[in-house]
């Protein structure tokens, strides 16, 4: 005869739950030939509705319930090893694959499949500091102190060009009414006179040298570019093209030859917070330089990307270094200048024309001397020796104020400067079919870790577990396989 606990008791089969009590306790037969593991129970009355029971401090599942003769009944029992060896269960030490304990927001959950569709975060940073549409435009040119860099608008090239072409035609009419640099004419009364007179007047205008004839050859260059021209100013100066003074008003700003360097930062705009960022792609758009993919599973634990900048206004090209957490991810560059033609529809030199005007002087002196031997083609003919020494000093000091310049540079192209000019980041997100949370109540969550089983409740999965207990080869397999297959702490 054996003494068995009969009841009523909601559990799952894979859960170490214990009943609070079992009530009905009776006295039964054990069915010969019957397994402590699959008992056999025998005792009267038809009407048994319990599905629970506890015989000798093991508790037991009722698996089927069997009409004899005579209100006997059969009971076949299976034992619950869960809520048997519950005790040295929870003492054990096991490796906890999923469970209510989270292993770290950044282990993923690789059981979650992902979707196709994404969706997409987009942050941007400006550099309103560097760009700008409307640009300025930087003027290559060889002057008096060498070659140099300007930053210009359009009216100064306007003024250049206009000062270059018109030149000539101001600088005559002053020569030939006696007028220039001077608001009192020159005296003309006398040889002597009209002599020095022409001789302040040539060197005053600059008609000495090729100032004027090497103008439009001293301009190496001219680039657009589209940056703002105060970080690049480096104090005004006027614009010589060799020696010829271009008079802009006001005058440009010389460019720094240093590059103009700064950083941004801008967010990066992801749609989660922990390993889901994994499947995440992460673009990145330079202004010049395109647009970028980033390794999404290498920036997780960033928030935001800093991107420093390095610029140069005289060859329109930018760098930029991407840095994630303080590490450089990349460098890249871009180039923004674009040409713009510029030329000078030049006519013929001052010392051209003056050398024109001198060689004239000397064939009407010479044609004066000839007609006549009087007292006055006397005169004529000391003019006309005082012209032909003041033409070979005039080619002299030609040659000797006359330069060849040369300059080797580059220029670029800049269409994409009329796309986006700030920063863009992207995230284009591919989410899982369930949220990592949702699973913990039913599947767990990556636990990933030796555990105390004690400390956890809820869904349990463990890997290679083996647990000590008084209990047969049969009942160590069952309780092995709930652990390693998932169970319930309850």
């Amino acid at each position: 005869m054996a003494s068995v606990s009969f009841g009523t008791f909601s559990k799952r089969r894979n859960s170490t739950k214990q009943p609070v009590s079992l009530s009905d306790q009776r006295t039964v037969t054990l069915k010969e030939s019957c397994s402590q593991d699959r008992p056999v129970f025998i005792c009267s009355g038809n009407n048994f509705n319990y599905n629970y029971c506890m015989w000798d401090s093991k508790y037991y599942f009722i698996d089927e319930i069997i009409s004899l003769k005579n209100n006997l009944i059969e009971i076949h029992c299976v034992m619950d090893p869960l809520a048997t060896y519950k005790t040295e269960i929870l003492a054990s030490t096991q490796f906890v694959s999923y469970s209510s304990q989270s292993g770290g927001s950044w282990l993923p959950d690789t059981r979650i499949p992902v979707l196709k569709s994404t969706v997409t975060g987009r942050s941007t940073a400006s550099l309103a500091s560097l760009f700008n549409r409307t640009g300025f435009y930087v003027l290559t040119a060889t002057g008096k102190d060498g070659c140099r860099s300007f930053a210009c608008d359009s009216s100064h090239l306007t003024q250049l060009l206009d000062h270059v072409s018109s030149w000539q035609d101001d600088i005559v009419e002053k020569i030939s009414d006696g007028t220039y640099y001077t608001s009192v004419p020159y005296d003309f009364s006398t040889t002597e006179d009209a002599l020095e007179s022409l001789g302040k007047m040539l060197i005053q205008s600059g008609t000495i040298g090729n100032a004027y004839a090497q103008a439009p050859s001293c301009i190496r260059s001219c680039i657009w570019v589209p940056f703002f021209a105060s970080p690049f100013a480096d104090g005004g100066a006027q614009i010589y093209l060799g020696n010829f003074d271009c008079q802009l008003s006001p005058q440009p700003f010389k460019l720094k030859a240093e590059p103009v360097t700064g950083s941004v930062s801008v967010n990066i705009p992801w749609q989660h917070s922990d390993w889901r960022r994994m499947y995440d792609d992460v673009y990145l758009y330079l202004p010049l330089a395109g647009m970028i993919r980033l390794s999404g599973d290498s920036l997780t634990n960033v928030s935001s990307l800093t991107i420093e900048y390095s610029a140069t206004a005289s060859d329109g090209v930018v760098a930029y270094t991407v840095k994630a957490g303080g590490n450089i991810i990349g460098t890249f560059g871009g180039q923004c200048s674009a040409n713009y033609p510029i030329g000078i529809n030049q006519q013929a030199s001052a010392g051209e024309i003056m050398q024109s005007i001198v060689a004239g002087g000397e064939k009407m002196v010479n044609a004066a001397i000839n007609s006549s031997i009087s007292p006055v083609s006397m005169a004529a003919a000391t003019a006309g020796v005082a012209l032909e020494g003041f033409a070979a000093i005039y080619d002299t000091a030609n040659v000797a104020n006359s330069t060849h310049v040369s300059t080797i540079g580059g220029v670029g192209g800049g269409a994409g400067s009329g796309l986006d000019l700030d920063i863009q980041c992207y995230v284009v997100s591919h989410d899982v079919a369930v949220s990592p949370a949702d699973m913990a109540a039913t599947m767990g969550i990556p636990t990933m870790k030796p555990m105390t089983l004690s400390t956890l409740t809820g869904f349990c999965q463990c890997a290679n577990a083996h647990v000590e207990a008084p209990a047969t080869a049969g009942e160590l397999d069952a309780i092995d396989y709930y652990l390693n297959s998932g169970f319930f702490i309850e």
